[in-house]
């Protein structure tokens, strides 16, 4: 039976290793804490079969000294960084290295997503979509960075419909191309420079969602998507609170507030009224939101 070590025992890491163990694999699981929760949450895995090791940091050097195997396989939590030495020296070794993404894609991948990414107002977008489709009467939890793991929805939900992710560029350092329904990118502004280097990075990260979706959704009041992204997806679509004049691409692939009403192409479709969340980023989000719904299809009722 091959062996996977998942590191990281944190909600996404939990939910990895017993995802893993259904699907057959033999589950190790390390953490560098210890906490009297770790503690309780390591004597639930080992009674399902998952050995846990704590105070420990992952180590190839050191595995065998404390009774856990070279594993076929390691997959990370978003808190461990890409780039560590640790998974470094484990790729130079052959060991293929995943993220916690990567292990629900491969159990809900023949679902379709929307995935949301971006530096601010991703969370407030992904409850706005998860509401709107939910309301559509879709199955479609809000998970990834909100609710949920990703890995929990995969073991505990049945027949899903959608899946509604926020998804970090901590998650999308590790994940594999992902190839969702939907992608959108909410904001960019340096962050998380001291993980990913550089802005240009950073940035690249974060476009790895866009380059495997079957459509991407951009917000067009974001000044860095605006200025260096117009052209980077040319079928994408763009939102603006600004009016159709605003739309980097023309209201053919747009959907934007002009007076009191939210438009797709030059056909109203609701009252902006409906919104009762205040400041411009809200409005921003709920247009990303929009356009993922009408775009699958979702009337404007809904």
């Amino acid at each position: 039976m091959p062996t996977v070590h998942v590191i990281g025992l944190g909600r996404s890491g939990i939910a990895a290793a017993r995802l893993l163990k259904r699907q057959g694999w033999q589950v190790e699981v390390s953490d560098r804490r210890q906490t009297p929760a770790l503690q309780s949450q390591q004597q639930l895995l080992e009674a399902e079969g998952i050995a846990v090791q704590l105070n420990y940091d992952f180590d190839l050097q050191t595995l065998a000294h404390v009774g856990l195997q070279i594993p076929h396989e390691i997959v990370i939590s978003p808190g461990v960084p890409w780039n560590s030495p640790a998974l470094i020296a484990a790729r130079q070794a052959g060991i293929p290295v995943r993220g916690e993404v990567a292990i629900a894609w491969q159990a809900l991948g023949h679902l379709p997503w929307v995935c949301i990414t971006g530096t601010n107002g991703k969370t407030t977008t992904t409850a706005l979509t998860a509401a709107i489709f939910q309301a559509a009467g879709y199955n479609a939890p809000a998970c990834g960075n909100i609710g949920n793991s990703i890995c929990e929805v995969a073991l505990t939900a049945h027949t899903l419909d959608w899946v509604i992710a926020e998804i970090s560029s901590y998650q999308l350092e590790s994940s594999p191309p992902l190839q969702p329904q939907f992608a959108l990118w909410t904001t960019l502004t340096p962050d998380h420079l001291e993980r990913h280097g550089t802005l240009e990075a950073y940035v690249e990260t974060k476009a790895h969602l866009m380059n495997g979706a079957k459509q991407v959704i951009l917000n067009g009041d974001d000044p860095y998507l605006r200025q260096h992204m117009v052209n980077r997806w040319p079928q994408a679509w763009w939102i603006t609170t600004q009016g159709a004049a605003a739309l980097p691409k023309g209201i053919a692939q747009g959907i934007y507030i002009a007076g009191d009403q939210v438009w797709v192409q030059d056909q109203p479709l609701l009252p902006t009224h409906v919104l009762q969340m205040p400041g411009q980023h809200n409005q921003q989000n709920f247009l990303l939101a929009v356009a993922a719904a009408h775009l699958a299809g979702i009337p404007a009722a809904t």
